[in-house]
């Protein structure tokens, strides 16, 4: 198959759905400052439109392949399949802030990933790779992942629920890292530590379609990705479990989270079974 095809169907899809999206951004920060509107049904009615945005722009220009997104799946006839996240970092998106983006990656089966873009709308920023060519930011390829060490190192979190597995999560990394960050799109987040904007990320509990885009971002730029049981080389963790960082922290930071979140004794890396 032709990567550099799959990777300018992955741009094209994922500005559709930043160009929608945007759009829609001043609409849902206006009303859900003026108005009793729930700020979910604001995002449902944002993140709706995108994803048709998005797979819109696949069905032109692929229409025989299948997608997998937050408002469900359709099957395909090829060996590709689209991952695609309409907007991650909703919270970020309906509060006016820039910390939100969308991510088209196309996987194979079994969910070995072959091109993905990860688009920052309100930044004007679009990462993006393909498999084997390393990876770019604005067309400008990326440097290797920096050789900062624990104690330097900016980390970035992805915080689930608000009970104690988080605050376990900061106490411990607080002391032993230069900075913890949490910010809104974990698919931004890994297009930073992609493009060394960022050292780590830590985040549990994903989807694919919030993290397949950006987890090869990650690995072409010649960072590791895995859960806390191991890297997951050419796809996402299957556990959800994301951990992505220079080849320099992985290690370290791995064995500093284990002893927190004590890792299930097998994990299956790739597409869940729901997902094949």
């Amino acid at each position: 198959m032709d990567l550099d095809e799959l990777l300018d169907v992955a741009r094209t899809a994922a500005q559709a759905g930043g160009r929608t999206a945007a759009f829609w951004r001043h609409r849902a920060h206006r009303l859900f400052l003026e108005t009793d509107v729930p700020p979910g049904l604001l995002i449902g009615e944002a993140r709706g439109d995108a994803e048709r945005a998005v797979r819109s722009a696949l069905t032109r220009l692929r229409p025989n392949d299948g997608v997998i997104g937050p408002e469900g799946s359709s099957a395909g006839r090829t060996h590709v399949r689209w991952i695609i996240g309409p907007i991650d970092g909703s919270v970020d998106y309906v509060y006016g802030r820039p910390d939100w983006a969308v991510s088209v990656a196309a996987a194979a089966p079994g969910g070995a990933l072959l091109a993905g873009v990860v688009f920052e709308p309100a930044l004007g920023l679009v990462t993006e790779a393909r498999l084997g060519s390393g990876t770019a930011t604005d067309g400008v390829r990326v440097p290797l992942p920096s050789r900062r060490e624990m104690p330097d190192a900016l980390v970035e979190v992805g915080l689930v629920g608000r009970g104690g597995s988080a605050g376990r999560t900061v106490d411990a990394l607080v002391p032993r890292v230069g900075e913890v960050r949490r910010g809104g799109s974990t698919a931004a987040a890994l297009a930073r530590v992609a493009a060394g904007r960022a050292d780590a990320l830590w985040a549990p509990d994903l989807k694919p379609w919030d993290c397949a885009a950006g987890v090869l971002l990650v690995q072409e730029a010649g960072g590791a990705v895995g859960d806390l049981v191991g890297t997951s080389p050419r796809t996402w963790p299957g556990s959800g479990d994301v951990l992505a960082a220079a080849p320099g922290v992985w290690g370290p930071l791995r064995e500093l989270l284990a002893e927190v979140h004590p890792p299930p004794t097998s994990v299956r890396h790739g597409l869940a079974a729901t997902d094949r």
